[in-house]
């Protein structure tokens, strides 16, 4: 396994137990998940202060939606590709790679626009 495959392997492992453990609870109630996760994305939200997690808009649900879809089943047949060395792994990369930055920029433009009226980045 080369250097580059063994970081998105860590990557996309770490990817694969974040989005249903985490980014699931923005758009599942919460009564599905255990009492220890609900509280840990909770503290995460205080410590980062982050009103993503906290307030829970419209557009970052929609997002989360897209990674439970779209991103988790994309880094998981990512690890299979990675550890069975199939010739496809470039491309599910690319195509998660494709929203990620699309979804950067949906979250990072509140924050520039926050910056922009009030001089102060959230």
């Amino acid at each position: 396994m080369k250097l580059i495959d063994t970081i998105l392997f860590i990557y996309f492992l770490i990817i694969s137990f974040a989005i249903p453990l985490l980014d699931a609870q923005v758009c599942l109630p919460s009564i599905v998940f255990p009492d220890i996760l609900v509280r840990f994305k909770n503290w995460f939200a205080n410590i980062l202060g982050n009103y993503l997690i906290s307030e829970n808009p419209h557009f970052y649900v929609g997002i989360a939606w897209l990674e439970l879809l779209f991103a988790w089943p994309i880094s998981i047949a990512s690890i299979y590709g990675i550890v069975d060395g199939k010739s496809w792994v470039p491309t599910t990369c690319l195509m998660y790679g494709v929203y990620f930055f699309t979804a950067l920029v949906f979250l990072f433009f509140p924050s520039f626009c926050y910056l922009r009226f009030y001089g102060v980045l959230v």
